[in-house]
């Protein structure tokens, strides 16, 4: 397996003053060098064999901050704007309504008279293309770039960059960790977004309700690779400490929901029990169902249903697992439901739900659209791990995955 790592620089003076930076200059500001000094920390309990930065101030005093020691790649750089630095969005909009509105009809013009578009992808593409390449299997990389390089980057990982704007991912936090891995097949997504070292978890507003959905602590059936979806089952010592862990830890929480299943309700006990929080089973926040592959090894599911697997994890297919369970698209669409239920009954409040790793990987792949190929896109999320959805007017968008675990 090969790892790239993915680490946005700390907040800049233009960040704090909200103008557009590009690829102008712009230091940190003293909250920028705490950020830094946090995903340092962090960063330092992990081994890289190659580190990186773009050559733009704000990267190179974030590794610098963080401890690190980065090679400057101007390939990693912010997408050059032109005149558009410097300006806020409403200035933007304000004095070059003739470029915005070509750019909304579909024209690929440089940007402020900077960068296209299709040059901007080409860029980040090819040095997404070149890092992964001298890569070695074994070995980690770690860049320090952009929120605008690596939402672009996801964006095409994820099969969603053709789509029209918005997208249905947010930008990452400043610091914000998105790691992607390679296991023979292609890379996909371990983790999005992940600022779980600052301490804040993504803060709601009177228009939109933050939703976490967090993995239950580790199972039993979790530590001898059982399929035990929808079969109720006991933690393992170590998954009854990671709730309390969890809430430790974790940011403000102003409701607390659980799926029926015991090994999340007990996850969900233990981190509402410091906080006075009374954990809400909702019907929908339960594991896929695998039917007749419960109870099962990933060996023995092979071996008894080899047509049943192949159909759902060689050719794509998306099938009821198990023959007698829950179609991914069918667990998404349940979830889905569930969490919107969840933001209609909490307008503006945080909410903590603890589900499964199976169904919230099949939320989140159908929110940004993937369908049966979330599996291949994004691993299952960790156990007690948080991923963050934003429910609002406008719909529900991922601000983060995974959070929490690297």
């Amino acid at each position: 397996m090969t790892e790239i790592w993915l680490v946005r620089h700390g907040e800049t003076t233009a960040n704090a003053a909200g103008v557009w930076q590009g690829q102008g200059s712009a230091a940190l500001s003293g909250r920028g060098r705490q950020q830094a000094a946090a995903v340092g920390e962090r960063l330092a309990r992990i081994a890289f064999d190659l580190v990186l930065a773009s050559d733009l101030e704000r990267t190179r005093a974030t590794a610098l901050a963080a401890g690190l020691r980065a090679d400057p790649d101007p390939a990693w750089r912010e997408m050059d704007i032109g005149r558009w630095e410097g300006l806020t969005r409403e200035e933007v909009f304000r004095r070059y309504p003739d470029e915005l509105q070509a750019l909304a009809s579909g024209e690929d013009i440089p940007m402020g008279g900077g960068e296209t578009w299709g040059d901007f992808c080409a860029r980040v593409d090819g040095a997404l293309a070149a890092l992964h390449a001298r890569l070695r299997p074994g070995e980690r990389a770690l860049v320090v770039t952009h929120g605008g390089t690596i939402h672009t980057l996801i964006a095409a990982v994820l099969r969603f960059r053709a789509r029209g704007r918005p997208w249905p991912l947010e930008h990452g936090h400043n610091t914000a960790i998105t790691v992607l891995v390679d296991e023979g097949s292609g890379l996909r997504v371990r983790s999005l977004n992940d600022a779980a070292h600052l301490g804040t978890a993504p803060v709601p507003d009177g228009a939109t309700t933050v939703v976490g959905l967090a993995r239950h602590g580790e199972s039993e059936a979790n530590t001898v690779g059982i399929w035990h979806g929808i079969t109720d089952g006991p933690l393992s010592p170590r998954g009854r400490e990671q709730g309390e862990e969890l809430s430790a830890r974790y940011d403000t929480v102003d409701h607390l929901y659980s799926s029926h299943l015991q090994r999340a309700r007990l996850t969900a006990a233990a981190f509402g029990t410091r906080r006075g929080l009374e954990p809400t089973v909702h019907p929908d926040l339960h594991e896929m169902s695998y039917g007749n592959w419960e109870g099962l090894t990933s060996e023995q599911i092979q071996e008894l249903f080899p047509d049943d697997w192949a159909a759902n994890y060689v050719h794509g297919g998306d099938e009821p697992r198990g023959r007698t369970g829950e179609t991914a698209a069918g667990a998404a669409a349940r979830m889905r439901r569930a969490v919107e239920e969840i933001a209609a009954a909490h307008p503006g409040a945080r909410v903590l739900a603890f589900s499964h790793g199976g169904a919230i990987r099949a939320c989140v792949g159908g929110i940004l659209g993937l369908g049966a190929a979330a599996r291949d896109l994004l691993e299952s999320p960790g156990n007690a791990s948080v991923t963050h959805l934003r429910v609002g007017p406008e719909g529900t968008v991922v601000i983060d995955y995974n959070s929490g675990v690297a």
